[in-house]
């Protein structure tokens, strides 16, 4: 399981070690200089935001262009095509780690995206290693525990200033977004569809908790869905029940378009939903892609905020904003993150379905 509660607390020790404690409330002692990192289950991501590249000597094999890799689709590596070159340490979507390698590569600490992950690899290779929260941030709870669990990382990789930095972005561009909603009052329904989880989905999978409607107040038709697993997972919806809920506005997550628009053509029935019928359907980047991409989510808010409320959003231009965002996060060029992304599956764009 992904943890989504809890906070990485601090504490200093002796010595040339200090006492860490994640955000699944294990405490661990790790080096106080850590110089070389591992990231599995999805953190590499973070360390990356945190500009901490440099300490990285291996990564999954999800995050290369080999088969089955997804490289040139994970903003973070786009930025950092260099992190393609490291010795591989797991499998990801075989939920398979590479104990061996990981020993060999000598790395100071190890960050895992679940306490059985992590004690396994600490057990097996006898390396400190930490759970960071790399899942869903579509409840304050959530996020709460992941600008937590960025300071924990940022103090263990001696990034602490680095992560006051993005938090303090995090919240200022949540802040920006809350700033031009708030006082609107519109009558707009939206969905999203085609959320991944495990790969690309149909238009019938959805998240009742997406990000990017929640920080514009936007009114999401599928926010009532009442399932444990509805703030972490991608959730599947009966065909009916979008044609019943009939949205105004859907956004297609990039990777799910193709099968998207197989799938309504086959199903005309689908052509009755207001947002089809009006051409209000609009292409955005990959939220979830490998467990979820912060950038691409602040980005897609901007855009999906620009196509319901122009007026309150007049002065964005929602690529400009994005590479503005991608360089924040990625610590690279964030032109070329979104023109990659925009080869890869269209950037945004409205749809024809």
């Amino acid at each position: 399981m992904i943890y989504a509660l809890g906070s990485g607390n601090l504490s200093s020790s002796s010595g040339n070690t200090v006492s860490i404690t994640d955000v699944a409330g294990r405490t661990v002692q790790v080096p106080a200089q850590v110089n070389k990192v591992v990231g599995t289950g999805c953190s590499a991501r973070e360390i990356v935001y945190l500009n901490a590249s440099d300490k990285l000597v291996g990564i999954e094999q999800i995050e290369t262009n080999s088969t089955g890799g997804w490289g040139n689709q994970l903003p973070y590596i786009i930025a950092h095509p260099e992190l393609m070159k490291l010795p591989v340490v797991g499998n990801a979507k075989t939920d398979t780690v590479n104990y061996e390698k990981i020993a060999e590569l000598k790395p100071d600490v190890v960050f895992a995206g679940t306490a059985e992950q992590a004690n396994e690899i600490q057990s097996k290779t006898g390396i400190p290693t930490l759970v960071a929260y790399v899942g869903a941030v579509g409840t304050s709870d959530q996020m709460n525990t992941y600008k937590n669990s960025l300071k924990m990382m940022g103090k263990v990789l001696g990034k602490e200033e680095r992560a006051e930095e993005l938090t303090n972005y995090i919240d200022s561009t949540q802040e920006d977004l809350a700033k031009r909603t708030n006082s609107i009052n519109s009558n707009k329904t939206v969905y999203i569809a085609g959320q991944a989880f495990y790969g690309a989905h149909g238009i019938t999978s959805t998240n009742p908790y997406y990000p990017p409607f929640v920080m514009l107040n936007a009114s999401n038709v599928a926010s009532g869905i009442n399932d444990t697993n509805a703030t972490i997972h991608a959730i599947q919806i009966d065909k009916e029940q979008l044609i019943k809920w009939n949205p105004g506005f859907i956004f297609v997550e990039g990777g799910s378009i193709p099968a998207i628009e197989n799938e309504t053509a086959k199903n005309p029935e689908y052509q009755n939903i207001a947002a089809i019928k009006n051409g209000d359907v609009y292409g955005v980047l990959a939220y979830c892609m490998y467990s979820y991409n912060k950038d691409e989510m602040f980005a897609n808010a901007y855009y999906i905020g620009k196509v319901l409320y122009p007026e309150q959003f007049k002065d964005v231009d929602p690529e400009k904003k994005a590479a503005e965002i991608f360089t924040e996060f990625d610590c690279g060029n964030g032109e070329s993150v979104y023109s990659t992304l925009k080869t890869q599956y269209g950037g945004f764009k409205q749809l024809n379905l």
